[in-house]
C-alpha cells in the first residue's frame, strides 16, 4: 500500500520546486526550508529498508518522527540549551539521556521552521476521550497480564500519537 502522506510530501516538493523555478527572484526562505524537509524525509527511506514506492503511512510517520527528533536534537545545540561543557566527560548513552530530558523539559518550546513543516504531515493526535472510547470498545484487558501490554494495538490504531501520551492514558484507566 502506497503512503498517502508520502504522496503529499512529494506533491508539496514538486509545487515548491515549480514555484522556485518560476519566481527565482523572490525565493523565500520558507519555500527553501520546505523543499529541504521534503527531500530529507524522502531520502530517509533506505534507513528503514523500504523503498518509497512501497512505503506505508506507518513507515512515513516513523520517518517524520525520526526527522523531528533529529531536528530537535540539532536545535538543542543551535539554541544553546546544551553546550559542549554540558556533555564533556559523558559517554554516548549519558548524552542521549541528557538530550531526551532536555527535549522533554522544553516540549513544544523547542521548535524551528523545519520541525513545524515536518509536524504538518503528521496525522492529528487523537484526543484523550477518543482514545479512552476506543479502548472501552475494543480492548479486552482479560487477555493481557497487565494493561501496558495493550499498547501494541493502541499504537497501531493511533499511529500519529505519541507513545508516552497513549501510555499515560492507559495508566489512568481503572480495570
Amino acid at each position: 500500500m502506497y503512503s498517502k502522506i508520502l504522496s503529499k510530501i512529494k506533491e508539496d516538493l514538486k509545487a515548491v520546486m515549480l514555484k522556485e523555478m518560476s519566481d527565482r527572484k523572490n525565493d523565500s526562505e520558507i519555500d527553501s526550508t520546505h523543499k529541504t524537509v521534503c527531500r530529507a524525509i524522502i531520502s530517509m527511506y533506505p534507513e528503514i529498508g523500504v523503498k518509497p514506492d512501497k512505503a506505508t503511512d506507518e513507515d512515513t510517520i516513523k520517518l517524520l518522527k525520526r526527522y523531528i527528533s533529529m531536528e530537535k536534537t540539532r536545535e538543542l545545540y543551535i539554541q544553546h540549551h546544551i553546550t559542549e561543557s554540558d556533555i564533556k566527560g559523558l559517554n554516548a548513552s549519558q548524552v542521549d539521556v541528557l538530550i531526551k530530558s532536555k527535549i522533554d523539559e522544553l516540549g513544544d518550546n523547542l521548535t524551528s521552521p523545519k520541525i513545524m513543516i515536518a509536524k504538518e504531515y503528521l496525522p492529528a493526535q487523537a484526543s484523550e476521550e477518543e482514545i479512552k472510547q476506543w479502548i472501552t470498545e475494543n480492548i479486552d484487558f482479560s487477555k493481557y497480564k497487565n494493561k501496558i501490554q495493550a499498547m501494541s494495538p493502541l499504537m497501531k490504531k493511533f499511529s500519529g500519537c505519541d507513545g508516552n501520551y497513549i501510555r499515560q492514558i492507559l495508566l489512568k484507566i481503572n480495570i
